[in-house]
């Protein structure tokens, strides 16, 4: 079976959240704010060009005020400092080191920084903003909401006519043919495929019909002179983007809705795999720790067995091994302190990877131990077996402190009832495991687990209220640093021999609570109406200067292109294997392997700088292309996890973010063309 995270790994990190608002924020200044200085040059320079004798109309098009003038040099003074900054090699934020040979790069999430360096871009690019938006912002009062909604009802009736609703009813083949291409999927991953061709289904079919509507509406106004009619009335140009802007919405908004309530009434009805449907069929909320791999060697990071990407870790399979993967929480949520019976469930999907030949369908003998901050474990030494010891609370150095605690809890545990350390949630003997555990801040269960598949294991309760207890105090971690420590940690323990296991920090979690698979599928289709907008954005800013071909053409591939931001994180860090571009063309003309040494010499240098200048050059094109992957929610939808409510605000202020720049490119350009002379 695909493993639950075979499918979403989550190699772009974790989704962002209101704790990036603020670096968000700055981001948002620095590249919307360098395009926006960038387009205020030009728009000075040629409104500098035009003739002092040209018309009163002409000199209209392009005003220039002190305001302007004045925020355009601010903004330089400010680039000027940076690029000052630049030369002295100062006030940078400081670099990440290279990730490892053949490991997953994580895009660094979005956070505040406060050195001089992009303080005074974020500044420069303010000013930017204050001077280019000024003319914008002037016009924006004279904006009537009347003369907006005339004009959006107007797109809305034009769009009607196009039959769009209709396409809301094929949805209904994809789930009539779906015994052709579910023929092949195991029952086990039914319901997941199910979802995941039902939102790609609904996504294509609204994306490209939008897209198509939109990049030919104002461009065929203009065609057909019905744009003549509307701009000699007392309307402002950019009442007409606005309003056919805010009409296809409403239009592709109702056929979205349409599609999902057909997509939601099919999938509840069809008929599914009872296994699959209770493992996918919810809205799962994780609480996710940071995992961190131990063992005697202080280096040891988990074995690599040479697993595409190198995605997961390993640890080896042996009742004497060392070998610990340990996922610390440093942070108790309430809702686990008092659930229901007393009851916190942890689910994981582990890979089980074997040395040996061994029995078919057999798993893998894992023992999980879990501790809080009063019980802590640590390392065996060279001369014990591989179980680990009760340290000291003070520090990782077992002593008699530990000794001591260790035999208060056998002793204890002896005074159970017979069973009850093997006790089910719902006897007594759970009651009794819950008081042990939360008295002493620890537990320890076994559990079969199978390759790829979703397990899990319960725990008492009474182990987050011990860990919810007193201050854990700090350790130095593996780089030197001085950290808290976590208030509970969970030890994993491969005991079976010839077989290692192998995870990924999303592996395993608490299970904070489910909730309403279908509210879920809702919350997934708030990303495709984010992207839907991204798309009529787009086309009519490109529509307002382009033919309707041209503007399909650029609308499509600046959106395809957002599908693509990792290799262009790879291209704009240098991280391609051999290099950037001209380096690979060296190597080509000199016939060497891309592994080869590049050298030292002042041709290598040349062309290392001229690489270097092509990476800025990328990374000036990321800023344009909107990051669709943050949009798409389906695997979180179609593996059964919830999609947080502070993802979709990110995303609605992310939207917003991308969509401003370019409505300002649109008022400009709008403004500028000649339809009614």
């Amino acid at each position: 079976m695909t493993g639950l995270f075979g499918i979403l790994q989550l190699d772009r990190g974790d989704p962002l959240g209101y704790a990036n608002f603020f670096g968000l924020i700055q981001a948002w200044f620095q590249d919307a704010g360098g395009f926006a200085a960038l387009g205020l040059i030009v728009y000075l320079l040629y409104a500098m060009s035009v003739p002092t004798g040209k018309s009163q109309s002409e000199r209209l098009r392009v005003p220039v005020s002190t305001w302007m003038l004045a925020m355009g040099v601010l903004s330089l003074v400010c680039y000027g400092g940076v690029l000052a900054l630049i030369i002295m090699g100062k006030g940078a934020p400081p670099e990440l080191p290279p990730p490892a040979l053949g490991a997953i790069v994580k895009p660094e999430p979005s956070v505040w920084h406060g050195q001089l360096r992009p303080m005074l871009l974020m500044i420069a690019g303010l000013f930017a903003l204050l001077g280019i938006c000024e003319p914008f912002f002037r016009d924006l009062v004279k904006v009537k909401g009347r003369r907006i909604w005339a004009l959006a009802r107007l797109g809305f009736k034009e769009a009607v006519r196009s039959r769009l609703l209709w396409l809301a009813l094929l949805v209904l083949p994809v789930f009539m043919f779906r015994n052709v291409w579910m023929a092949g999927v195991r029952p086990a991953d039914e319901f997941r495929t199910l979802v995941s061709v039902a939102a790609l289904t609904i996504t294509l079919l609204v994306l490209f019909t939008a897209l198509i509507l939109t990049s030919f509406s104002i461009p065929n106004d203009i065609k057909n002179y019905t744009i003549h009619t509307v701009v000699t009335k007392p309307v402002e140009r950019f009442e007409v983007v606005l309003g056919r802007f805010i009409g296809y919405v409403g239009l592709t908004t109702v056929a979205l809705v349409a599609m999902t309530g057909i997509s939601l009434i099919l999938i509840n009805t069809s008929t599914i795999d009872p296994k699959a449907e209770a493992e996918s069929a919810k809205a799962r909320v994780p609480v996710r720790g940071k995992l961190e791999f131990a063992s005697r060697k202080t280096d040891f990071d988990g074995t690599n067995v040479g697993r595409e990407f190198d995605y997961r870790r390993y640890i080896a399979g042996h009742d004497r091994s060392p070998e610990r993967a340990i996922w610390h929480y440093y942070e108790i949520p309430s809702s686990v302190k008092t659930p229901a019976g007393d009851v916190v469930p942890v689910e994981f999907t582990f890979d089980v990877y074997k040395l040996t030949k061994g029995v078919e369908n057999q798993g893998a003998d894992v023992t999980f131990r879990i501790v809080t901050h009063n019980s802590p474990q640590t390392v065996p030494r060279p001369d014990q077996r591989g179980d680990w010891q009760w340290g000291d609370k003070a520090g990782e150095e077992r002593g008699k402190g530990g000794e001591d605690r260790k035999r208060a809890y056998n002793a204890d545990l002896a005074l159970l009832p017979t069973g009850a350390s093997v006790a089910k949630p719902g006897t007594p003997g759970w009651t009794s495991m819950n008081e042990l555990a939360q008295k002493h801040g620890y537990y320890e269960t076994r559990k079969e687990v199978f390759d790829y598949a979703v397990t899990g294991i319960q725990l008492p309760a009474g182990l987050f209220r011990n860990a919810s207890e007193g201050d854990p105090g700090t350790e130095e971690s593996k780089e030197g640093n001085k950290r808290s420590r976590p208030r509970l940690s969970i030890y994993v323990k491969c005991e079976s021999g010839g077989q290692m296991l192998g995870m990924a920090e999303p592996d395993l979690y608490i299970l904070e609570a489910n909730q309403p698979f279908t509210i879920n599928f809702l919350k997934g289709m708030v990303g495709v109406w984010c992207r839907l907008c991204i798309v009529i954005g787009l086309a009519i800013a490109c529509s307002t200067y382009l033919s309707g071909v041209l503007s399909l053409l650029l609308t499509s591939m600046i959106f395809l292109l957002g599908y693509a931001t990792d290799h262009l994180n790879d291209l704009a860090a240098s991280r391609n294997v051999g290099g950037g571009p001209f380096q690979t063309m060296s190597q080509l003309m000199k016939a060497e392997t891309p592994t080869t040494p590049f050298g030292d010499t002042s041709g290598a240098k040349v062309v290392l700088v001229a690489d270097k200048a092509w990476a800025w050059v990328v990374r000036r094109i990321q800023n344009v292309l909107p990051d669709v992957e943050s949009f798409t929610w389906t695997n979180f939808v179609s593996e059964g996890f919830n999609v947080n409510a502070e993802y979709l605000v990110i995303n609605l202020l992310m939207l917003a973010g991308y969509l401003f720049p370019w409505a300002v490119l649109a008022y400009y350009l709008m403004k500028s063309r000649e339809v009614a002379s």
